[in-house]
C-alpha cells in the first residue's frame, strides 16, 4: 500500500517547500568563476585600524603585551556578497553583531544591491557607550536600528556611480535614502575629490575604505560614526 500523505502535513510540507525556494531566490547568486574565468577575482584589502588600539595591559603583574603580533590582513573579494565580507572583517565585529541584532544582517546577503557605509569597532563602541544604558540594550532597539538603517542604501552606489551621477547633477553632493528613512548626503571634497558623509544636521565623516565592490552592491567603511540627526 502506498503511503500517504494526510491534508495537514501536506500543507506543512508544500508552505515549507514555497519558502525555501522563496529564500533561495532572495539569496544573492552573483559570483564570480575562477576556474572558468582566470584572474576574474578582485580583491580590495580592508582596514585594521580600530582593533589595533584595542589591545590592552591586564595588570602589572602578568606579562605585559598590548599586540603580541600583527593582525592578519583582512580582504573584501568582488564576487562574494556583503554578509559574507562584513564577516570576515575584525574591523567590524561590533557592526555586524549589531546587525544581526536587528535583523538587517540577513538582508546583506540577498540579491538588493545595497550599498553600505560600515561602522567601525572603535567608533561604534565609543557611540554606544555614551547611549543611556548601552546602545546595544534592548531598551534602545529603535535607537539601534535606526542608526544601523542609516548605514544602509537600497541600489549600487560605486564611487563611479556617484561621480556620474553629481555630473549629471552638475553638483559635487548627492542624497540617497537610507533604510532608515533619512536622507544620506554623500559628498566630493573638492581638495582631493575623495567622498565624505554628511547628515542632516551638517555633520561630516570620512571614509576608511572608498568603496569595495561586492557581487550583490559596494562596501565603505567610515572613520567615525554618523547618525541621522546630531
Amino acid at each position: 500500500m502506498t503511503p500517504t500523505l494526510s491534508k495537514a502535513r501536506k500543507t506543512t510540507f508544500l508552505g515549507c517547500a514555497v519558502a525555501a525556494i522563496a529564500l533561495a531566490g532572495c539569496e544573492s547568486g552573483a559570483r564570480q568563476d575562477p576556474f572558468l574565468h582566470p584572474n576574474s577575482v578582485t580583491a580590495v584589502q580592508m582596514p585594521a585600524i580600530s582593533s589595533a588600539h584595542m589591545f590592552h595591559e591586564s595588570t602589572k603583574t602578568e606579562t605585559s603585551t598590548p599586540v603580541a603580533y600583527t593582525e592578519p590582513p583582512t580582504f573584501s573579494l568582488a564576487d562574494r556578497p556583503l554578509m559574507e565580507n562584513i564577516s570576515t572583517s575584525l574591523e567590524l565585529a561590533d557592526y555586524r553583531q549589531a546587525l544581526r541584532q536587528t535583523g538587517l544582517f540577513a538582508r546583506l546577503g540577498r540579491n538588493g544591491p545595497y550599498t553600505v557605509f560600515a561602522l567601525p569597532n572603535e567608533p561604534f563602541e565609543r557611540f554606544a557607550a555614551q547611549v543611556p544604558g548601552g546602545l546595544m540594550n534592548p531598551q534602545n532597539a529603535v535607537q539601534l536600528k535606526q542608526l544601523l538603517g542609516f548605514t544602509i542604501v537600497r541600489g549600487n552606489w560605486s564611487p563611479a556611480a556617484l561621480n556620474k551621477a553629481m555630473t549629471r547633477l552638475r553638483s559635487d553632493r548627492i542624497g540617497l535614502k537610507t533604510l532608515s528613512g533619512d536622507v544620506l548626503s554623500i559628498q566630493r571634497d573638492g581638495a582631493n575629490g575623495q567622498f565624505v558623509l554628511v547628515n542632516a544636521t551638517g555633520h561630516v565623516v570620512k571614509l576608511w575604505l572608498n568603496g569595495a565592490p561586492q557581487s550583490n552592491g559596494t562596501l565603505y567603511i567610515t572613520q567615525d560614526i554618523l547618525p541621522p540627526r546630531g
